[in-house]
């Protein structure tokens, strides 16, 4: 009978905080940002033998909004490039800072990709979104 006491006690004390880490994970959310429809597209041609300029990589322009509906503003582009599809090798950021990149000469199998980041000001939150690589390989 004592151990059942001591745990419904146990439980007694822990409704409060269960209470405030509900509220705090529900504030979370509401602050939270959504960015939508970050996708890039491989230009016509991604396979050549010798150096080449692929043409321009296309990007969405995305669609950033709060968790309640506002849309924020503050979105950046930032694009990147590595000789390696997990981009450890030979990264190079802060490519551009456009919606579309036109990577210029390609001499060596080269992977791309965009990141997206927003911050809604008013509620001082941010998000990020990193787009898959595309792939431009030289033969």
């Amino acid at each position: 009978m004592r151990n059942f006491y001591k745990k419904n006690r146990i439980r007694e004390m822990l409704k409060p905080l269960a209470v405030l880490f509900l509220f705090l994970a529900l504030m979370i959310n509401v602050n939270a940002q959504v960015i939508s429809l970050n996708k890039i597209t491989s230009p016509a041609v991604v396979t050549h033998v010798g150096a080449f300029n692929p043409g321009i990589i296309s990007g969405t322009a995305v669609t950033v909004k709060e968790t309640g509906g506002t849309n924020c503003s503050g979105v950046t582009y930032e694009w990147q490039s590595a000789t390696d599809g997990s981009f450890s090798k030979n990264l190079v950021t802060n490519l551009a800072t456009t919606k579309d990149f036109n990577p210029g000469i390609v001499s060596r199998t080269t992977y791309f990709r965009r990141i997206v980041r927003a911050a809604c000001t008013d509620k001082e939150v941010s998000a990020s979104s990193t787009t898959p690589a595309i792939k431009i390989t030289i033969n």
